[in-house]
């Protein structure tokens, strides 16, 4: 079977001569001048040249948007650390809480009003019906009245009064309240505690794990669940004061930059003073090993002119040892020996 030619070629004779010449389509019967080659290269180009602009627009903007976000960030924390000195921390700090020290003397006191009214009372009515002495039961009744007008802690406050033991517990009730309305109120729908959190840069305290904790709670919206006894409150107040004390750090960091900056100085002085430091330690340390290596050069025992002195050394030390021209190992000289023999012929 013959195989079909799609696209004959231009020097077949077969080929017919009315084919339109339209490029890429019928290659064969068209070709390109050197100004159509180069008008095409110069769109190439022209292609290049803009796709690199339309990349570097593009890159120009991301940085633009990713700095107005860091902006907006830094804006927003700012606003909450401002916001750290507004906040009432006496409630917080529940100051005006009544103890349990409070509570129970103002019970002892209301059952010893109770203990007392009731004994007056008691030997009144006795003196009434002449079971005691009159002076005995107008006595009691005094104090029974006394007693009586201290029912109301406004107008003896100075005595103990039946009121005080229920208005301390009611006082109680009303602070806890409150504490659990502001702190609700602080936390809002988005939490707050978890979003000043980046102040542990400024406070190293905040990097507790306890405040780790209550600021997860808070970032989980589970800290109110999980608030439950004053522990809890007081360690809420804490995590604040922390804040407010690093808030307070950051906002002088950011004027003493600012100052800097106004001046022409760059900020990062206490990275020039380390390194000043680092590098007057270096000194120090070079000229401690020069020193170290002078006194070896000082005691080498290969130097010789300190075995010229070790010589020089030894010799003496021999003549010391023997004034009498003895030689070596301690034995007498042979001349000495012979002169002693003479004279005793």
């Amino acid at each position: 079977m013959e195989e079909k030619k799609l696209a004959p070629d231009a020097s077949s004779d077969k080929a017919p001569k009315d084919l339109p010449s339209v490029p890429g389509v019928y290659p064969a019967h068209h070709k390109m001048t050197q100004a159509e080659v180069a008008a095409k290269e110069a769109e190439r180009e022209r292609e290049k040249v803009k796709a690199k602009w339309e990349a570097k627009q593009a890159e120009k903007k991301q940085e633009e948007r990713k700095k107005a976000e860091e902006d907006r960030l830094k804006a927003e924390r700012d606003a909450l650390y401002r916001d750290l000195e507004g906040l009432d921390y006496e409630l917080l700090s529940l100051s005006s809480y009544p103890s349990d020290f409070e509570i129970e003397s103002a019970r002892r006191s209301r059952l010893g009003w109770f203990f007392g009214l009731g004994v007056s009372v008691f030997l009144f009515s006795s003196s009434l019906l002449n079971l005691v002495h009159p002076w005995v039961g107008g006595i009691s009744g005094g104090i029974a009245f006394v007693l009586w007008l201290s029912h109301g802690t406004g107008m003896m406050k100075f005595l103990p009064g039946l009121s005080s033991y229920p208005e301390l517990l009611a006082k109680r009730r009303r602070i806890k309240n409150q504490v659990t309305e502001y702190i609700q109120k602080i936390e809002a729908k988005r939490g707050f505690i978890h979003r000043i959190y980046p102040l542990v840069h400024h406070n190293p305290r905040l990097r507790a794990r306890k405040f780790r904790r209550i600021a997860l709670m808070s970032k989980e919206h589970s800290l109110m669940s999980n608030m439950k006894t004053l522990h809890d409150v007081a360690l809420y107040y804490e995590y604040l004061d922390e804040c407010r004390n690093a808030a307070q750090e950051y906002f002088q960091k950011e004027r003493e930059d600012q100052m800097l900056s106004n001046l022409d100085i760059d900020p990062n002085v206490e990275d020039l003073e380390k390194d000043l430091d680092e590098a007057n330690g270096q000194e120090n340390d070079d000229q401690a090993q020069e020193k170290d290596q002078d006194a070896e050069k000082e005691t080498d025992p290969s130097d010789p002119e300190l075995k010229i002195s070790d010589k020089s050394l030894q010799a003496a030390d021999k003549s010391v040892l023997n004034p009498q021209g003895e030689g070596e190992g301690g034995q007498p000289d042979a001349h000495q020996d012979e002169a002693g023999a003479a004279k005793q012929g």
